[in-house]
């Protein structure tokens, strides 16, 4: 089965994988209680259908009184599990971070009410503790709306206050064929999913993506999940943000890498010298992407044959867009249904007539007719010298200055750069005083001349001031650090 073969749902792919390719390699990972499990996808059939069947019969879903069902999502073999199971019954999914704290996951849950699995209740229906489970509720025709709600997932809160964005049956598909277009894999490919599963980035670019292509997915989370899992199935494919990519780069030691051909970088920009290092040292296809949880999320996609540095590639099938005064807007099939029960919210975002505004300036590079993201409409600094500035573009590239975890870019009555310092035990003078020499060095280019200051972190910026992809939330530390 051709990957570009549309079929009604996401779910369908899992059921025709499960007739077709029963005894190939599918899914890898942990459950709770076991490390390495391996499940071809005929065992995976099995699992979700016994996860379906469970969650079916719980007496609330049976009469109806809710259709939402939430759980922890660890970015393990249940995470997964648990994700199909929703997709199959047409109930809306809520995965909520794992790293997420107590208070905050029941703050965002209470509200909504629905079934709540425990990783315990998770845990049983995987390893089947009930027997061995049939097919029949994975492979039962189902009459569900591919448009109607399928999956809630929370933005970053990069720019406010985290919200719950509705996405549609229709959003996930098509999105994930669009990617796939762009960046085509197949059966022998072994996907290495090490980004959240809660978020929108791995949620298509690998999830979607894998369940359409049927190549093998394996799952874990961060850099350890690298370690733990390069060695032993050799990706081919793997998704980043720029901090992973660039930390992989730094540790030599990491074996396992040596297959990988293509590797997919979203979420902030990759610096040029990372961008180097992947691509010619060590002969890794790098394409990268843009997108937003509201666009589910793709918008923008380099493709093998077309990329370059700096550059996020051009619009991925099913988008129609426009740009004005730089601002990017958006409409086709995969913009989001809206915020969860947040009307007001999702008028601010989509216009009457579907535009949805991205909040991004960009250009379109001329040389290769690629987008470039220039930062936040809301993000930018107008100096008294009418230049503009924008911030995360600088940001970015001091950020990968050895010794710095993270910089912020500010106007508070004067331009300041705050660096968060990698070692805050870094008092050695000298010290300080060469990274402010490499700072000057890229960032003087970038202001048109105007003066700034350079100013250190005394306490590491964390907790509420830095986004789960790692990203600074800039609101929110002048709101801790400079309103007085």
């Amino acid at each position: 089965m051709s990957c570009y073969q549309k079929l009604p749902t996401l779910i369908d792919y899992l059921r025709n994988r499960v007739i077709d390719q029963d005894q190939r390699p599918a899914l890898v990972g942990n459950t709770h209680h076991r490390e390495n499990v391996s499940l071809n996808w005929l065992e995976l059939g099995r699992v979700v259908s016994s996860m379906s069947a469970w969650i079916a019969s719980n007496p609330r879903i049976e009469k109806r009184e809710t259709n939402c069902v939430g759980y922890r999502c660890e970015n393990s073999i249940g995470s997964v599990v648990t994700a199909l199971a929703c997709m199959n019954l047409g109930l809306i999914e809520f995965p909520f971070d794992h790293r997420l704290g107590d208070a905050e996951i029941k703050k965002r849950w209470d509200p909504i009410g629905g079934l709540w699995l425990t990783s315990d209740i998770i845990e049983k229906q995987i390893h089947c503790e009930s027997g061995i489970p049939d097919l029949s509720s994975l492979l039962r025709d189902r009459k569900h709306s591919a448009d109607s709600p399928a999956l809630v997932l929370w933005t970053s809160g990069t720019t406010g206050k985290p919200k719950g964005v509705t996405l549609s049956g229709n959003n996930l598909l098509g999105n994930a064929l669009a990617k796939l277009k762009a960046a085509p894999q197949d059966l022998d490919d072994r996907r290495l999913c090490v980004l959240p599963l809660c978020h929108g980035y791995a949620r298509t670019c690998d999830l979607g993506t894998w369940l359409i292509s049927g190549c093998t997915l394996v799952v874990s989370l961060g850099y350890q999940g690298i370690q733990k899992y390069a060695p032993r199935v050799r990706p081919t494919l793997m998704n980043l943000v720029p901090s992973l990519a660039s930390r992989l780069l730094k540790e030599c030691n990491i074996d396992g890498l040596q297959e990988l051909k293509l590797l997919g970088c979203g979420g902030a920009a990759l610096s040029r010298d990372d961008y180097l290092q992947w691509s010619m040292n060590r002969g890794v296809t790098v394409i990268q992407g843009y997108g937003l949880t509201e666009t589910a999320p793709v918008i923008c996609s380099a493709t093998p044959q077309k990329n370059a540095c700096g550059l996020v590639g051009d619009f991925v099938e099913g988008w129609e867009h426009k740009i004005v005064s730089k601002q990017l807007y958006v409409r086709g099939p995969h913009v989001m249904l809206g915020y969860w029960n947040d009307p007001e919210a999702t008028n601010a975002k989509i216009d009457s007539e579907g535009w949805l505004a991205t909040g991004d300036e960009v250009e379109i590079d001329p040389a290769t007719n690629q987008i470039k993201v220039l930062g936040r409409v809301d993000e930018v600094i107008v100096l008294d010298n009418a230049v503009k500035i924008h911030p995360r573009t600088i940001e970015q590239i001091v950020d990968t200055i050895e010794g710095i975890s993270r910089s912020i870019l500010i106007y508070q009555r004067s331009l300041q750069l705050w660096i968060d310092l990698q070692d805050q035990q870094t008092t050695i003078i000298d010290h300080q005083e060469l990274i402010r020499e490499q700072v000057a060095a890229v960032v003087g280019t970038n202001i048109g001349g105007h003066p700034y200051a350079v100013h250190f972190f005394s306490h590491r910026l964390e907790g509420n001031e830095i986004t789960s992809k790692g990203t600074t939330r800039r609101a929110q530390i002048i709101k801790n650090r400079f309103e007085t």
